[in-house]
């Protein structure tokens, strides 16, 4: 498989999870208050600061959450899992071994899509349009493929947006079930803007169910896979720190819980994880450590 070469930095993970939050976070609204349509955020839009959504909408709701960092980094461990999708995510980081670099690549990126204006939104679209169209191999089963092939980008799409709601909403973030479909439909203006015709998208929890069902098919752990994941469980680190630092870094844990927050056929295709720690926790578990982490984070924000 060929894909498009990346610099040889040495990875940057994150030391502080509050890096990954978004520019929302700042003077954010009560999540309580946000249950209007988009129509109402667009008629209030006179200064023309609000692109596809607005403080009203859901998916505000959910990309201002402690845990969508968290939720982005569980959507890289189910896109890999794709053989081409693996393609796109080595394309846009500088590492093939650096999930970290990765995740705040696709942060910065789904943030201006999400919060920013229209200009931002348009030409965060147009950005990421390039670097995939720059992408290109062999499939498994011997076709040619390009990174901005409609079904890779629908599955990386849809890997996104489920993670995003599913991760928050375990973790307590209070969505009712309507609310939830608002925000799969409110993603439709999201994929639009990688590209994608509307009709292609899941926009209910029916129409993603059946999709992920239709693709599991094509999905297969890779060498390639494999490293990244475990790039992400046990990151490499200097040789100084591990001569005085037995423990794991701090980030470990919420690795290994993005790690146990997949679904679960996904985590039966990695077939084993991390044997200890956050990564082994069963799905209950993992739903009650994404409570308390959510809650941790909430007191710990300035």
């Amino acid at each position: 498989m060929e894909h498009r070469q990346v610099r040889p930095e040495a990875p940057r993970p994150l030391e502080n999870w509050d890096a990954l939050e978004h520019p929302a976070d700042s003077g954010r609204p009560d999540e309580h208050a946000l249950d209007a349509d988009h129509d109402a955020d667009h008629e209030n839009d006179q200064g023309g600061q609000w692109g596809l959504f607005g403080p009203r909408t859901v998916t505000w709701r959910v990309h201002s959450d402690p845990l969508i960092g968290l939720a982005t980094l569980r959507a890289l461990a189910m896109q890999v899992l794709h053989p081409e999708g693996m393609a796109n995510v080595f394309a846009t980081a500088r590492r093939v071994d650096d999930p970290w670099d990765r995740l705040q690549w696709a942060q910065r990126h789904i943030g201006a899509v999400v919060f920013g204006n229209s200009i931002e939104a348009a030409m965060t679209g147009a950005r990421l349009r390039a670097v995939m169209g720059q992408v290109s191999g062999w499939s498994g089963d011997g076709d040619e493929f390009r990174g901005d092939d409609e079904e890779l980008v629908l599955w990386m799409h849809c890997c996104q947006v489920a993670s995003s709601v599913e991760v928050t909403r375990r973790g307590g973030l209070d969505l009712t079930d309507a609310e939830h479909e608002t925000y799969l439909q409110e993603q439709v203006r999201t994929a639009a803007v990688w590209g994608l015709e509307p009709d292609r998208v899941p926009a209910t929890r029916r129409d993603l169910t059946r999709y992920f069902r239709r693709v599991r098919p094509q999905l297969r752990m890779t060498h390639e896979a494999r490293a990244f994941i475990s790039s992400l469980l046990s990151p490499a680190v200097p040789d100084l720190i591990a001569m005085t630092q037995r423990n794991r870094p701090t980030w470990a844990p919420v690795a290994g819980l993005a790690w146990s927050s997949l679904p679960g056929w996904a985590r039966t295709m990695y077939s084993s994880g991390p044997g200890d720690g956050a990564g082994s926790l069963a799905p209950a578990a993992a739903t009650v450590a994404l409570h308390s982490l959510r809650d941790e984070l909430h007191r710990t924000r300035p």
